[in-house]
């Protein structure tokens, strides 16, 4: 009897961790080089005075027309919160439309500096709405990055993801959870992830949703021998090409692997816009192989130094408790002036490898399992870009330890 009391604690005990567990995904500022003045400061170090910031319309990718306009009020409500000063969304719609500026995933940068002057705004904040589901089981994904028009930099970033059944409790108390109140939980969370005012909040959020497992397999990598680790500071993070039936599967793997470079490493991430625009005016496909030609024929402007691209090959859904969801991605790395390959990946994940006891630890969502994917694929790249920033950092010639020593 006293051996079942205690399965019986246990079990309450991790269901109430693994409900209480946050999904929405943290920030770090990035660090590519900023104006001097309010203007360049990065969102994770705020001046006193209000950012003024223009919302550009969140592309759909496969979230229903109603999505927008909710997200929208949603925002709205949350941001100036945060002490961001927003533009008025009939401004920013009228402008767009003048410009003609049609697709804001696309902008490029002499695009986003004259929207940005014509709406006197710092920063644009640019997003995606991934999911936006109602019914028994509302959930609401979305991700969004903070820009600073003058050289495309991504200051902030978040990628938030949220079921609306952690919102009843471990023990399913508390009445139904209606897509409205998961909307509203989910943008309280985006907002505190965009612009962090409490040092710890946002790590530990991220720590529990990139936390790896035991029971995940362990990626396949090449990692060249002249990966120039000293030379590695910025990144573009293009369009992942979609082999899968999920319509918005290659564009939220970037997404996802955009947030992890952005806040589990010092390297400056730049806005793929820009450069997605060039290849497309080329005749590229979204997601196709660039070879070496094109990465050395765009003349990146700004200039960085290598480009990730990559592939989706599964992305399942799932169905809650009967089927996890299940992906299989692949991921390269190119030196932005050689086109060389540098470090290349391929990885797949199972929602049930990280589970605790019964269905406590499962991952539900096909988002939060690829952001966990993408940290295990990308951490022993940036492990060695950590390591040779590391040893590029040291003075030449000091003599080791135990040398130079009279005896």
């Amino acid at each position: 009897m006293r051996k079942h009391r205690w399965l019986r604690a246990a079990a309450a005990a991790l269901l109430l961790g693994s409900a209480g567990a946050s999904h929405a995904l943290a920030t770090r500022a990035s660090s590519p080089p900023a104006p001097a003045g309010p203007a360049g400061a990065a969102a994770g170090m705020l001046p006193r005075a209000r950012l003024r910031v223009a919302v550009l319309p969140f592309t759909l990718r496969g979230a229903p027309p109603e999505a927008w306009p909710a997200v929208a009020e949603a925002l709205a409500a949350v941001l100036p919160r945060r002490g961001l000063e927003l533009v008025d969304r009939v401004s920013v719609v009228e402008q767009l439309r003048r410009g003609r500026l049609r697709d804001t995933s696309l902008l490029t940068r002499r695009e986003m500096a004259a929207l940005a002057a014509a709406l006197g705004a710092d920063r644009l904040l640019l997003g995606a709405i991934y999911r936006f589901d109602g019914g028994e089981t509302p959930a609401v994904s979305l991700s969004g990055r903070l820009i600073d028009p003058s050289h495309l930099g991504v200051e902030a970033m978040t990628f938030t993801v949220l079921e609306g059944r952690t919102l009843l409790g471990p023990l399913g108390t508390g009445g139904p959870v209606t897509r409205e109140r998961t909307l509203e939980v989910a943008a309280r969370r985006f907002a505190v992830a965009l612009v962090p005012t409490r040092a710890g909040m946002a790590a530990l959020e991220r720590d529990d949703l990139l936390k790896s497992s035991l029971l995940a397999p362990s990626p396949a990598a090449f990692m060249s021998a002249r990966l120039p680790a000293r030379g590695i500071r910025s990144i573009i993070v293009l369009p992942f090409r979609n082999n899968t039936r999920h319509p918005a599967a290659g564009q939220a793997a970037a997404d996802l692997t955009s947030w992890c470079l952005l806040t589990s490493s010092r390297l400056a991430l730049f806005d793929a816009g820009d450069a997605t625009r060039r290849l497309l005016e080329r005749g590229w496909r979204t997601g196709m192989p660039v070879g070496r030609a094109e990465v050395v024929s765009l003349g990146l402007d700004p200039a960085a130094d290598a480009i990730l691209m990559g592939s989706v090959e599964r992305w399942e859904e799932g169905a809650a408790a009967e089927r996890p969801p299940e992906i299989a991605f692949s991921m390269r790395l190119l030196d932005a002036r050689s086109g060389d390959i540098l470090w290349a990946t391929e990885h797949e994940r199972r929602g049930d490898q990280a589970r605790l006891l019964y269905e406590a630890g499962n991952v539900r969502l096909a988002e939060a399992l690829m952001a966990r994917a993408a940290f295990e694929a990308l951490e022993p790249l940036l492990r060695a870009l950590a390591e040779g920033a590391t040893a590029a950092a040291e003075p030449h010639g000091a003599p080791a330890a135990g040398e130079g020593e009279k005896p």
